[in-house]
């Protein structure tokens, strides 16, 4: 018996039905089948506890996940990311919720590798950004204290500073993203304009040189949409996914590894049979103004011009054209209000313009922008990047202007490089912060207006939506990936159902039943009423939703109905009670057939899963192919952030429309 202890109503109500029927399956069935004896249990949940042994523990918790996906499937089930039984969850189908934004699968593609813990080690330069990082506090730090012997460098940037940093800089809250853009400035005028030091990184593994087409507005232009094959007339399958660059003589080339060749095998490469243009500078096309978003400063628009070609009837640029005009990095000739250099505190986004905002000194941003860029080039990439949390509500548009700084030196898919998340084994990998806004019923007391955010060329797309509306067509259209997907158990289902779970979420068969928490992060009054089920409820609760979704809860949190069991334990009892209960099953995840063997669940969690390794010439599942900076959906060009930008922190929302979208083609 351990010391453990767990809520006394559910543990009494399993132990008298468990020692009736003899079978744990069918016990827990017996309990949540009974709902005098479901809703007194949650009614308890951080009232009453008793002792419990760990074997216990753990065969309520196996019996609890049998059922569950026997009964409801196992998209009815979900973990955090960063908890010990995510592995678990993850290879039985469950659900795992992640809490960072999904910039970086914006910015990567989906199944993007992850860097192993024991690369970060093999990093030259490791910097931490944000706060309560719980990638580096984790079991896996010693591989960052590793990597000190053989000279690794640790900057932290956040709030506090860390006792595993050589260097801390400290950022005000929520103002990451303008130390970022400056950063990116630095970079792209000594390392790309003034010295093209990773000109071959931009041109075969980054989206830099792919045309965008221009549109005019108002009294000038903005970036609109990568030029693709269609565009110029071509009708092969899936043109419109195929996008195109300019080659040598200025000729439109649509080359391999675009996502319109995901399912033609001869082409799904990143190999170039020509010499792919950074930039129309010096081409003889001309200029245009372009209209880009400013939001440091209310909603606002900067005025600074491209250089263009015209290929048929459409204007266009490169995507370095634009990043250097977003970025204020001037060049002669072109139009527009430019930053005079790196001290100017007025025009965005210079290392000046930064340091009023983020309290970081102009020198300073300089600095640490030169030493990722030499370390970069010295060490052919070996610099990480860990991020945490960054106390804006604009969490995701702060990644995605730290991210290019990896674009831009060729830090990803490299040992010892790359962006460090927590790694989510399993096919479905769900955002946290969409997961609980939509079981925890938060969209029902949210106002918030969706337009709100857009930017002042934005052209309506959500005027009078409301929250939920426009999560729930992002989750239709498939951009936003949610469990459950579906309003019946997807285990042995043949077809693709019709009816989506988050079109109906309060009704009991798109519940979710069992969650494993690592954190109280999510925990409010309505995931309190709504999922928990726990006294004293939410005052003003809409009496027409659901009050206790959850059928049990695992974790620290007061609320839980029992501590994480031991993960080996708990996977052992649950193979032996699968041989009778669930046996080898096909469970239908967003369009594919995945075979599970349930009793096998114990051995496939012994083994030590092996390095993510992508392919050399292996394109990444992004529009073009490649690494990207420019993010083309209609829900980013409506709010202004298709580019890198900056939103000072506040006025957010909790499910922001950029929170929730990939690139055109990257559907399911």
């Amino acid at each position: 018996m351990g010391g453990s202890r767990g809520n006394a109503r559910l543990v009494g109500f399993y132990r008298e039905a468990r020692s009736r029927l003899r079978d744990p399956v069918a016990a827990w069935a017996e309990l949540t089948a009974n709902p005098q004896a479901r809703r007194a249990y949650q009614r308890a949940r951080g009232q009453e506890v008793s002792p419990i042994g760990d074997a216990e523990m753990a065969e309520i918790a196996a019996a609890a996940h049998v059922h569950t996906i026997a009964v409801h499937g196992p998209d009815r089930v979900a973990a955090h990311s960063t908890s010990t039984l995510s592995r678990f969850v993850g290879l039985i189908g469950g659900a795992i919720l992640v809490d960072q934004p999904l910039a970086a699968t914006q910015v990567f593609g989906p199944c993007a590798e992850v860097p192993e813990p024991a690369d970060w080690a093999h990093a030259a330069l490791a910097i931490v950004w944000g706060e309560n990082d719980r990638s580096v506090r984790s079991p896996d730090t010693h591989w960052l204290v590793a990597g000190r012997y053989p000279g690794q460098k640790v900057v932290a940037i956040g709030r506090h500073p860390t006792r595993l940093s050589d260097e801390t800089i400290v950022v005000r809250a929520g103002t990451d993203a303008a130390l970022a853009m400056a950063m990116g400035h630095v970079l792209l005028k000594e390392f790309h304009l003034e010295e093209p030091a990773f000109a071959e990184n931009a041109k075969r593994r980054t989206d830099l040189p792919f045309l965008v087409r221009l549109r005019e507005r108002a009294d000038g232009y903005v970036a609109h949409r990568f030029l693709t094959a269609a565009d110029l007339g071509e009708d092969s399958p899936r043109a419109h996914l195929k996008t195109v660059l300019l080659g040598r003589g200025g000729r439109p080339v649509v080359p391999n590894g675009s996502l319109g060749f995901r399912r033609d095998p001869a082409h799904w490469n990143l190999t170039l049979e020509t010499d792919p243009a950074l930039t129309m500078y010096g081409k003889g096309g001309g200029v245009a103004e372009v209209l880009l978003a400013r939001f440091d400063e209310g909603s606002g628009l900067l005025r600074r011009g491209v250089p263009v070609v015209r290929v048929g009837d459409h204007v266009v640029t490169t995507v370095y054209d634009l990043l250097l005009a977003q970025y204020g990095v001037a060049r002669e000739g072109l139009p527009g209000r430019w930053p005079s250099g790196y001290d100017d505190a007025l025009e965005p986004y210079t290392p000046g313009w930064q340091e009023p905002i983020t309290g970081v000194a102009a020198a300073r941003a300089v600095r640490l922008a030169r030493e990722l860029g030499e370390t970069a080039l010295r060490t052919g990439g070996r610099c990480m990047i860990m991020p945490g949390r960054l106390g804006t509500d604009h969490a995701d548009t702060a990644h995605r202007a730290i991210l290019p700084l990896l674009v831009l030196t060729g830090c990803s898919g490299v040992q010892g490089g790359g962006w460090v998340r927590p790694r989510a084994e399993g096919e479905r990998v769900v955002e946290a912060g969409a997961y609980f806004y939509l079981h925890g019923d938060r969209w029902r007391y949210d106002g918030t207006d969706v337009g709100m955010l857009s930017w002042v060329l934005g052209e309506g797309l959500f005027n009078d939506r409301a929250p939920g509306a426009v999560l729930a067509e992002a989750v239709r259209e498939g951009w936003l990936p949610m469990a459950p997907e579906y309003d019946r158990n997807p285990l042995d289902t043949v077809a693709e159902p019709s009816r989506h779970a988050c079109d109906d979420p309060d009704h009991p068969a798109n519940w979710p039943r069992v969650l494993t928490l690592a954190h109280s992060d999510q925990i409010d009054d309505c995931f309190l009423h709504h999922l928990i089920g726990s006294a004293p409820g939410l005052p003003c609760a809409d009496l027409s939703a659901p009050v206790g979704k959850l059928d049990l809860v695992l974790g620290a949190s007061e609320y839980a109905d029992l501590p994480l069991p031991d993960v080996r334990q708990l996977a052992e009892t649950f193979a032996k009670l699968a041989v009778d209960h669930l046996g080898t099953r096909r469970d239908f995840v967003r369009g594919y057939i995945v075979e599970r063997n349930y009793p096998e669940t114990a051995a496939l969690l012994a083994a030590v899963p092996g390095p993510a390794v992508r392919p050399e010439g292996m394109p990444w599942q992004t529009l073009s192919g490649r690494l990207h900076t420019f993010i083309d959906h209609d829900w980013m060009h409506e709010y202004g952030e298709a580019l890198p930008t900056y939103r000072p922190p506040g006025s957010g929302q909790p499910v922001k429309p950029t929170l929730m979208v990939r690139h055109r083609g990257q559907e399911g």
